[in-house]
């Protein structure tokens, strides 16, 4: 008998500006916060401080990249 797991995803789609293109552009999301711009493939965090924004995820060169 195979043992099959579901994988659940839950995700988001919303209309932004990216940063990195500067276009008003379509954003998916799969995980809470982070989004990926459909127009030039960046990935972008969503922060919420007062108004909605995305900026750019940053890879510092003490840590290892997230994917």
């Amino acid at each position: 008998m195979v043992n099959k797991q579901k994988i659940k995803f839950t995700t988001e789609v919303v209309r932004g500006l990216c940063p990195e293109c500067e276009q008003n552009t379509v954003l998916v999301s799969f995980v809470p916060d982070f989004f990926r711009c459909t127009l030039c493939g960046n990935d972008l965090k969503q922060h919420i401080n007062g108004k909605i924004s995305y900026l750019p995820i940053t890879v510092s060169s003490d840590k290892p990249p997230l994917l």
